[in-house]
């Protein structure tokens, strides 16, 4: 199993929502894939991890969030579960490196 099939999934998707890239653009917001997802075509959910820069940036983070898990659920029938926490958070953690969780950027197209 080609461990990109749900990065390439969503990262199409992501890039087609205008929304969703301004918050991740403007507040810097990275986006990871995590658990059963990142190895299976056909998981009974999608893990992603939220990472925000601080803590004066989670009222944004939430939001982003609430509109991601809406979006993809509504796109792909899947359960979407998101853990939010701060680049400090990760680092002190290593959530990233522990859980395998691959990182997948967007972009806008023609931009």
């Amino acid at each position: 199993m080609e461990k990109s099939f749900w990065i390439h999934i969503l990262k199409r998707q992501l890039s087609d929502n205008k929304t969703i890239y301004k918050y991740m653009t403007k507040y810097n917001i990275q986006l990871y894939l995590f658990g059963s997802a990142r190895v299976s075509k056909k998981p009974n959910d999608l893990d992603i991890l939220l990472i925000y820069p601080d803590i004066s940036k989670v009222t944004e983070a939430l939001e982003l969030k609430k509109e991601l898990i809406s979006y993809l659920q509504e796109l792909n029938c899947k359960d979407i579960h998101m853990v939010l926490m701060t680049v400090q958070e990760n680092d002190e953690i290593n959530f990233v490196k522990k859980e395998g969780a691959i990182r997948f950027n967007i972009c806008r197209k023609g931009e």
